[in-house]
């Protein structure tokens, strides 16, 4: 009777009650350990939550360490039937603010809403997420009694969490429609959509104009708040990510987003970022990159770091400001305002968010922004109209101001006119005073001449157009000692254009001038080629030397001997020697022994260089012009130069020799980058050249040389002698071999002390070895022995001239000198061999004797 009674009521008061709806779900659950899906909660294992979150009762229950966190939420509701009639055109809704981290919603046993995997008591798959809105089938409700059970599971240190609102939404059951508010998004899209224009315009402004990088950090500020913005919305689980990346994703962006705005204060109000502000963006960016690679817990203790930091981020950017407003800065003022607004919102959220705030977040930020960017463009509207006024200003008197600017102009343009006439009537008069001296007409039938001229610097003064730079080729004929030399010079001045041209002009005039000397002055004509050109050479370093450094010449200076093609030369510090021989181009040095002409300190040895020419040999001379060609260009005025000398040997090889060849060759390699000049000249004459070992490989049947050999080796050398002699006296005999006869000849005499007979051999056969400084070395000796001190000097300095280091030359002349009474010249040899070989046995004897 008394259960019917109670029926009764209840159903009286369902019928005449109103509705339920909404069914308030954030208080009065039961909790318990682990997963319970069929079993009714009881007072023994079921705690009782009197109001969420979760978080609040879990202290009150024990956990073991390391393993798997599970709890069951059950709690009872009632639906009256005007809750069903009022869904006849609508649906029930579930909506749970937030769940972290594995779930399952059952209503009355049935599953209606779950996210995240389970394997093997460990969570395989995060599920949490926010605003979970589930539609509940009819038939999943009763009139009446309902119950919602919710499972929920986190690893150890993670958050175990269901919130009781979030941005402002509670937990419960209501209509479908009333839930739509709850996915209506349309402001935050807007706004994201707003902050996302902003920051690509001034990506803009930054990419313009490089110098404001306040507007490269307000970019990053505006983009990355709005992509945190898309992470903050509903829109998000589009995307279909993973919980746990997403969330990565989204505090990375949100670690970030406050170090942009910093740097831009900073530069916006400093100019500079200082060590403090550069602090703070390495520890945002550590927090940043380091939770991408920990675990669900530890991300949650680098989050609360980083809202700690985020506190300081406001004392800082409020100090720059307020500095800025003390300073009296405009901008700053209003600035201020916006700047207070958004950080009052982004504290109210991060404190929201953090729970130590009653009501939870509700995503003011994003206001808050708007305020700031108003506040921005109030900023930039100002500093526009001010500019406009500064160019309303300028535009009243700009019509003059054009007017005085245009005559400045046109007297400068003028001035500048002058002075270029007048420096082309420079450059020409000087590249008048040059023509005469590049001269390369010489009319030889052994020696063939040719010359290639091309100047950098091009210029026209009244209609005529000339060249001028600091390459300069000159050549002559001269006759030392009743022989006729080819005298040449290819000199390459230090400077460009009209320096240059000095330098050139320098050369060309004390170098003809010293040839004219030789040609005019017959005491002049009576040297050797060696003496001739060590003693033009240094005439050249006494002038420019004279210029304190300021001038300095790189020189090929050489002659060639027409009727025997030998060549006579020195380089210094110029483009090596080219030889092209039976189709083959190859170098004839092989290192550097001068400086440039008028470097300052060269007192050392002077070499000359002899080369013997044989028919058809070509020599290419030529200044760095022809090494140092542009092989590209970029649109910037970047040059790639060529550094490799070997190439010029290719395009001679390709050229065959043909100097019109050469240049095209070097153009289709690349552009000139400086002056050039080439010097090809070809021996056209035949000399006999003996060879040394030609005696050495005759048969001793024909010519008895074994019999003379073994002589020598017995130490009867007159019967030497005399077994010359007679083989002499044979008129058919091979000329290199009587060649090489007069030599050996020569050698036992200076063994027998008949000095003349020596002297006369060596000088009758010297032209045929004109390269060998051993005979040199033999004559200067015989010379000396038979008293003719003035010969053996001069043979001895040619040598000398040859080859300074030549210590046995260098005694034989220290004896000369020291013969004819010039004692400070011995000295001074003799000073040299002390330098060269200190402990030489002879420097040693005569040291002792020319002291005493």
């Amino acid at each position: 009777m008394t259960r019917i009674i109670i029926s009764f009521c209840f159903f009286v008061c369902l019928t005449e009650s109103t509705t339920a709806l909404p069914i308030d779900l954030s208080k009065n659950w039961y909790v318990t350990k682990g997963f319970v899906v069929s079993e009714n909660p009881d007072s023994k294992k079921w705690k009782t939550l009197e109001s969420l979150p979760l978080v609040s009762i879990l202290p009150e229950f024990d956990w073991e360490k390391g393993k798997l966190r599970k709890v069951t939420m059950a709690k009872s509701f009632l639906l009256s039937p005007p809750d069903f009639q009022m869904v006849d055109d609508d649906a029930f809704s579930l909506h749970i603010p937030y769940i972290s981290n594995y779930y399952q919603i059952y209503i009355n046993g049935n599953l209606v809403s779950a996210n995240g995997k389970l394997k093997e008591d460990t969570i395989e798959q995060s599920g949490y997420r926010r605003h979970i809105l589930v539609r509940i089938k009819r038939n999943f409700l009763n009139v009446g009694q309902n119950q919602i059970r919710i499972l929920l599971a986190a690893e150890e240190g993670e958050e175990l969490n269901v919130y009781k609102l979030f941005n402002d939404f509670p937990a419960n059951i209501n209509l479908a429609s009333e839930h739509l508010t709850i996915e209506d998004e349309y402001e935050t899209y807007m706004l994201l959509f707003l902050y996302f224009f902003v920051g690509i315009y001034h990506g803009l402004f930054y990419w313009k104009r490089k110098q404001e990088t306040y507007n490269l950090y307000y970019a990053l500020f505006s983009v990355f708040l709005a992509v945190y913005m898309i992470f903050r919305s509903q829109g998000v689980y589009s995307f279909g990510l993973d919980p746990f990346t997403q969330t990565k994703i989204e505090y990375f962006v949100v670690f970030l987003t406050p170090v942009w705005l910093l740097l831009f204060a900073e530069v916006f109000f400093r100019g500079k970022i200082s060590i403090l502000s550069k602090s703070y963006l390495a520890l945002s960016g550590v927090l940043a990159v380091t939770q991408i690679f920990v675990n669900r817990a530890t991300s949650v203790i680098i989050l609360r770091i980083w809202q700690v930091s985020v506190l300081v981020f406001g004392v800082m950017i409020l100090y720059l400001i307020i500095s800025a407003v003390r300073a009296k800065n405009k901008d700053a003022k209003r600035l201020l305002i916006g700047i207070l607004f958004l950080l009052g919102t982004g504290t109210w959220d991060i404190l929201g968010a953090s729970g130590m705030l009653p009501i939870q977040n509700l995503n003011l930020l994003r206001f808050g922004f708007l305020v700031f960017v108003l506040g921005i463009a109030v900023v930039l509207a100002n500093r526009f109209l001010r500019v406009h006024k500064q160019v309303e200003e300028l535009n009243l008197s700009l019509e003059k101001k054009v007017e005085e600017r245009t005559n400045e102009l046109q007297n400068t343009l003028t001035k500048v006119q002058e002075l270029k006439v007048q420096q082309d009537g420079d450059y020409f008069l000087t590249s008048l005073l040059l023509d005469p001296l590049s001269q390369t007409k010489v009319e030889s039938t052994q020696v063939l001449l040719q010359s290639f001229v091309k100047q950098k610097k091009e210029f026209e003064f009244r209609g005529k157009k000339r060249e001028i730079g600091g390459d300069i080729i000159i050549s002559d004929t001269i006759t030392l000692n009743g022989k006729t030399y080819l005298v040449f010079v290819n000199g390459d001045a230090m400077g460009k254009s009209i320096q240059g041209a000095g330098g050139a002009l320098v050369l060309g005039v004390v170098f003809l001038s010293f040839i004219k000397r030789t040609q005019m002055i017959l005491e002049n004509q009576i040297k050797s080629p060696e003496r001739w050109i060590k003693e033009c050479f240094f005439e050249l370093q006494t002038i420019f030397e004279s210029f304190d450094g300021s001038m300095l010449v790189s020189v090929v200076l050489g002659l060639v001997e027409e009727d025997t093609g030998v060549l006579y030369y020195l380089n210094a510090e110029h483009p090596w020697t080219v030889l092209y021989r039976d189709g083959v181009a190859s170098f004839i040095e092989e290192e550097l022994e001068l400086r440039k002409i008028g470097t300052k300190g060269m007192d050392g040895d002077v070499r000359i260089r002899i080369f013997p020419l044989e028919k058809g040999d070509i020599l290419f001379i030529g200044s760095d012009g022809r090494d140092d060609l542009v092989l590209e260009e970029s649109g910037d005025g970047n040059r790639l130069i060529n550094e490799d000398e070997t190439k010029f040997l290719e395009v001679v090889k390709k050229s065959n020799g043909d100097l019109n060849l050469i240049v095209e060759n070097l153009l289709d390699v690349g552009t000139f980058s400086d002056d050039l000049t080439l010097l090809r000249l070809e021996w056209l004459g035949s000399f006999k050249r003996v060879s040394k070992d030609t005696l050495t490989n005759l048969s001793s049947d024909d010519y008895l040389y074994a019999k003379i050999k073994s002589l020598l080796e017995l130490g009867n050398g007159e019967e030497a002698f005399q077994t010359i002699e007679s083989l002499l006296s044979n008129e058919s005999l091979n000329d290199d071999v009587r060649i090489n006869l007069i030599r050996e000849k020569s050698r036992i005499s200076l063994l027998l002390k008949k000095f003349d007979v020596a002297v006369e051999s060596l000088e009758s056969i010297f032209p045929f070895f004109v390269t060998d400084n051993e005979i040199l070395l033999q004559l200067s000796f015989a010379y000396r022995k038979s008293r003719n001190l003035k010969k053996a000097i001069e043979i001895g300095e040619r040598l000398r001239a040859r080859d300074p280091k030549h210590v046995r030359n260098l005694i034989n002349l220290v004896e000369c000198y020291r013969l004819i009474g010039n004692i400070e010249r011995a000295k001074k040899i003799l000073s040299r061999i002390g330098a060269i070989a200190p402990e030489n046995l002879q420097y040693l004897k005569l040291k002792d004797s020319l002291v005493t």
